[in-house]
């Protein structure tokens, strides 16, 4: 009696390779992250729809288990070369995956389904996975290709019979993966050129910084109070041809004479000098001169205004002069400092202004905290030779409190670009000179989401390493506080612990006798 042949063994399940090859691949962007200089954060609360360490790991997760599933464990063919393939777009679609996580998860989550904010969460998910993968993307495809190469391998050798098996398929079979491979690993190929070319070229090209450093002919530094108080009735008169928030004029607050000392503060990016009215009337009780300026393209009556898009870097620094000028005739000490933006400016008077007695760049953008330090004149770049784009700050809540109408609620892209084309100018001026200002340091909340705190300590240890002391003090990560943490009308606002320290820097060292 003939026995029965024997029935053939099911095919091999693959899913636990699936779920280790997402864990690999999740694992591995948690080691590159801090190695090519993304920052994370720390904090998994936060709702301002930043990347934490947990969102970073789901998206790459569950981007490589699908990635691996449809390249690899479906089709049951296992090589080095497909792994590297598999990883190349594990790499590139992990960016925008990771982001939305961040967006839906990390942001108002429970307000996400509001259909009105969905074009413009899409927009903002678009405009970082983009920038983030034309300067760090060749990295991670590099990182990632490594690791998916070394998994196809190890595979293959854990199922040799699949290996086999893809061998002997059908020709018209083998044909057919044979070409969607060759398709996928060209793609990849040169997605990874693409890349790295962007990056390298966006990386050399010039950013015109000359006309950013200081020029004395252009500065008139004001030899009285009466020629300072004449140099900002000019800035009045032309602020009212404007239309202007009535909370948004550039402010003075006087004494009605030279006083000891003088403080200038630049408010941040799309805010006004409305930002620092209760601040600078503490300064103002303690006997000092208060100078608010307007930075150029803020503050108009209309929160919806295109007039941020057409803001450059020379205005900045022209108005970051002119402020410098008008404080000499207010005060015998002239302290400069400024938040995000203007703690850029304020940079900006550490690196070329002697007449700065004191200057404190508070939290100050020279980079958006996505970017790492040696991609920041890549973005710049990028930035600028993009189209022009209005981007929400937040869709989902416009303004941050009810009584911030002078807020606006979006920024134009290549004002950020603007912004850190002059960082980019400080920067290559602080590591070849010394910084001019008589008096530095920096303010850093190191719960910052917004910009490079690695940037901003860049520029610190260059000014060190030019023989200057620089004073730093960092808020800590556990206070959680907001970018801007000057506002008082800010929902999440703590002034009650930050001005006594702010003012305290502002006020640690004695100015100089009056002037007679």
């Amino acid at each position: 009696m003939t026995s029965a042949p024997a029935e053939p063994a099911p095919p091999p399940r693959y899913m636990l390779w699936t779920l280790g090859a997402g864990l690999a691949f999740a694992l591995a962007g948690l080691v590159v992250t801090p190695l090519v200089g993304l920052q994370v954060s720390d904090i998994f609360g936060v709702n301002e729809g930043e990347i934490t360490w947990a969102t970073l790991f789901a998206g790459v997760f569950l981007t490589g288990c699908l990635v691996w599933w449809r390249l690899m464990s479906r089709p049951q063919m296992f090589t080095a070369w497909r792994g590297a393939v598999a990883g190349t777009y594990v790499a590139v679609f992990s960016y925008p995956v990771v982001i939305a996580l961040s967006e839906i998860f990390q942001r108002n989550w429970e307000e996400g389904s509001d259909p009105g904010t969905f074009i413009d969460r899409i927009q903002h998910v678009l405009l970082i996975s983009g920038l983030t993968i034309l300067t760090t993307g060749f990295a991670a495809i590099i990182a990632l290709s490594v690791v998916g190469a070394a998994l196809g391998w190890a595979e293959g050798r854990q199922f040799p019979d699949a290996v086999e098996r893809a061998r002997h398929a059908p020709r018209h079979r083998r044909g057919f993966f044979r070409t969607l491979l060759r398709v996928t690993g060209t793609v990849a190929v040169v997605l990874l050129i693409v890349l790295a070319g962007t990056f390298s070229i966006s990386s050399i090209w010039p950013l015109d910084t000359a006309p950013l450093t200081f020029d004395p002919a252009r500065s008139h530094p004001a030899a009285s109070y009466e020629e300072a108080i004449a140099a900002f009735e000019q800035v009045k008169a032309r602020e009212a041809q404007l239309d202007l928030h009535p909370r948004c004029h550039s402010t003075l607050l006087t004494h009605g004479q030279k006083v000891k000392r003088v403080v200038i503060f630049y408010h941040g990016l799309t805010n006004c000098p409305a930002q620092a009215d209760v601040l600078g009337a503490q300064l103002f009780d303690l006997g000092y001169n208060v100078l608010i300026p307007r930075l150029p393209g803020h503050g108009m009556a209309d929160p919806l205004t295109l007039a941020l898009a057409d803001m450059t870097a020379e205005q900045l620094v022209e108005t970051t002069m002119e402020s410098v000028d008008i404080a000499q005739g207010l005060g015998d000490e002239v302290v400069v400092t400024g938040l995000s933006a203007g703690g850029v400016m304020s940079a900006w008077a550490s690196q070329y202004r002697a007449d700065a007695g004191n200057t404190i760049s508070v939290a100050p953008f020279f980079s958006p905290h996505v970017i790492p330090t040696w991609a920041a004149h890549s973005a710049a770049s990028l930035l600028l030779a993009l189209p022009n784009i209005m981007v929400w700050w937040n869709p989902l809540e416009p303004f941050p409190s009810q009584t911030m109408d002078y807020a606006y609620p979006r920024y134009a892209t290549h004002a950020l670009g603007q912004i850190m084309r002059l960082g980019q100018a400080i920067d290559e001026s602080a590591q070849s000179t010394a910084p001019k200002a008589q008096g530095l340091a920096m303010l850093i909340n190191d719960a910052d989401l917004a910009v490079s705190n690695a940037f901003a300590n860049r520029i610190t240890e260059a000014w060190r390493a030019k023989g200057r002391e620089v004073e730093v003090e960092n808020l800590p990560a556990d206070r959680r506080l907001p970018h801007d943490i000057i506002d008082p009308r800010q929902e999440e606002q703590d002034i009650a612990f930050v001005y006594p320290i702010f003012i305290d820097m502002i006020s640690g060292t004695e100015p100089p006798p009056s002037s007679p």
